[in-house]
């Protein structure tokens, strides 16, 4: 039988818990290593983790990464029309200000929700620990995990609890190895900034052999 594991990261750090020990170990980010929910040093990160492994003599096992509502981008969109639903989520993942995000949808009362999260921190922290042999079951927001909200810590029940919906919570989870996947109710979601920025100067270029085409043509005239 293997080991089962929590990890509740939210924006200062995370809360791990593993079955074998019980125990529940904080590890806090730096502001070198993250900020504003940015990792400034992967492989330091991947460093300090292995050093926090290493040092609370924590073994691989089948983690399930919770994630906290302060490290999420989420908006309700109350409407059931697919075309209003499909038009405000595009916008509203246009404002989020990461240049890769992953996404889920989720039902919700009078329509969806979007749930966003930075994919590159979620990214290094899964394969940090993927690394020293942990095996990651599932990566869901707070929501999926019922009574969880306005919980930013674990203890030993609400970690044993969660352990008890490993499988439920599997079909939760965001799908992040598909970056290049339209929106589904897991997918990823690639920043528009990048491709704005590949249009403006594309224009420009445009605009500047418009320009010396129009000046050869005045000389030549003159």
């Amino acid at each position: 039988m293997n080991f089962k594991g929590v990890l509740l990261l939210r924006r200062d750090g995370f809360d791990f818990y593993e079955d074998k020990s019980g125990r529940i170990s904080s590890f806090p980010f730096s502001t070198v290593l993250v900020n504003s929910l940015e990792i400034i040093n992967p492989q330091e990160f991947k460093n300090q983790i292995k050093a926090f492994v290493e040092t609370n003599k924590f073994l691989p096992a089948d983690l399930m990464i919770i994630l906290s509502a302060d490290i999420l981008f989420e908006k309700d969109i109350q409407t059931q029309d697919p075309n209003v639903q499909s038009q405000e989520t595009s916008d509203f993942l246009d404002i989020i200000p990461f240049e890769s995000i992953s996404t889920k949808l989720l039902p919700a009362k009078l329509g969806i929700r979007v749930i966003a999260v930075n994919k590159n921190l979620i990214d290094t922290l899964s394969s940090s620990f993927k690394e020293l042999g942990f095996l990651i079951e599932g990566i869901v927001p707070y929501e999926t995990v019922e009574g969880f909200e306005g919980i930013y810590s674990l203890n030993n029940n609400i970690s044993k609890f969660i352990i008890k919906q490993f499988d439920s919570l599997k079909n939760a989870s965001f799908e992040f190895e598909n970056e290049g996947k339209p929106i589904h109710p897991a997918s990823s979601h690639a920043g528009k900034s990048a491709e704005n920025r590949l249009r403006f100067y594309a224009m420009l270029g445009i605009f500047g052999v418009l320009l010396l085409i129009l000046i050869s043509l005045i000389i030549v005239r003159a």
